[in-house]
């Protein structure tokens, strides 16, 4: 018999599904367990900062994972989890609200902390939000089981740290320009830790890969982000093209502190004044905008290290803008 993972009577949750005990109704009748519906586990509920709504992490302990708002618990919206793989019994559709919304209740109020890198936490400790959250010594791990950390990047490890170090060692090491690609990667999260202890004050570096077409500077700069996370192009991965929009870019980059990305060919960028988003990028603030009554919104965000390929220098266009100089590297061929 499985391990109970939440009990409540007359309900228990193991990895087989969620239960209900019926008692028996007379002393001729016997005790009965029904199903409700296959292993629905609530992990985590925290509060939405930018819209105060609570919300939870759902997973079937596998491979599911699925952010709710709290009232997806009503008997009402609970059939909607059906669609992601959960099965529920929908003839006992109540007991199972009751249920899901008293393990709801048993769990505490966690901190979320949206971005990735190095995030200051509430108190004296630091978090640094990558695949996982990792915890520096000042946070107990009382406080560490209650943190969650929200990330629009895919950073989950695939394969192994033996096979890509093999790959490394066979085809990086000794090819000085591929080994640059991944000490600029790595330079990303150290300069954010430093910049978090006061030991650095800027916040972030653009390195810059240039040659013609056919040289390598797109594996380099796959290779590059490759130590953090999915380095294949996408909408959650590290590696995206520069054609997209000023406002797109900075929302890509946003939250960001120390974990590194590649935009690819520069040449591609449809936005005009490129130099004024690239000195954007390097100070790591994006541009003040307002919202539709007047009033100055939250400017956007970040601090870390951006690998750019291109076929002309990155300087063509910023010969008097100083500052993007001292904060730019470029590699040719």
């Amino acid at each position: 018999m499985p391990n109970n993972i939440f009990e409540q009577y007359p309900y228990f949750l193991n990895s087989n599904g969620f239960y209900e005990v019926i008692p028996p109704k007379s002393n001729n009748d016997i005790e009965k367990i029904i199903q409700l519906s296959s292993p629905i586990i609530i992990e985590n509920k925290f509060l939405d900062p930018s819209t105060g709504v609570e919300k939870l992490v759902i997973t079937d302990g596998k491979n599911i994972e699925r952010i709710e708002a709290s009232d997806i618990l009503t008997s009402f919206k609970l059939p909607g989890l059906i669609k992601y793989g959960f099965n529920i019994n929908e003839r006992y559709i109540k007991s199972l609200s009751y249920a899901l919304q008293s393990m709801r209740q048993s769990l505490p109020l966690s901190k979320l902390y949206t971005g990735v890198g190095v995030l200051q936490s509430d108190d004296e400790g630091m978090v640094i939000s990558l695949d996982k959250p990792y915890f520096s010594k000042e946070i107990e791990q009382s406080q560490a089981n209650e943190i969650i950390c929200e990330t629009h990047y895919d950073l989950q490890p695939k394969g192994t740290f033996k096979g890509w170090w093999e790959m490394y060692l066979k085809q990086v090491k000794g090819n000085l320009l591929l080994e640059l690609a991944v000490v600029f990667a790595a330079s990303s999260l150290v300069t954010a830790f430093l910049k978090t202890r006061h030991e650095v004050e800027f916040a972030g570096t653009i390195f810059s890969f240039m040659g013609n077409s056919s040289t390598g500077k797109s594996t380099a700069a796959a290779l590059a982000v490759s130590i953090a996370g999915n380095p294949n192009k996408g909408t959650e991965t590290l590696f995206r093209s520069w054609n997209g929009t000023r406002n797109a870019i900075e929302g890509y980059l946003q939250h960001n502190v120390g974990v590194p990305l590649s935009f690819d060919e520069l040449s591609s960028a449809t936005f005009s004044k490129i130099t004024e988003l690239l000195y954007s990028i390097s100070e790591g603030q994006g541009r003040q905008r307002a919202n539709i009554h007047g009033e100055v919104k939250a400017p956007k965000n970040w601090g870390t290290s951006i690998i750019s390929t291109s076929e002309y220098s990155i300087f063509n266009d910023a010969a008097k803008n100083v500052g993007l100089n001292v904060r730019t590297i470029e590699v040719s061929e």
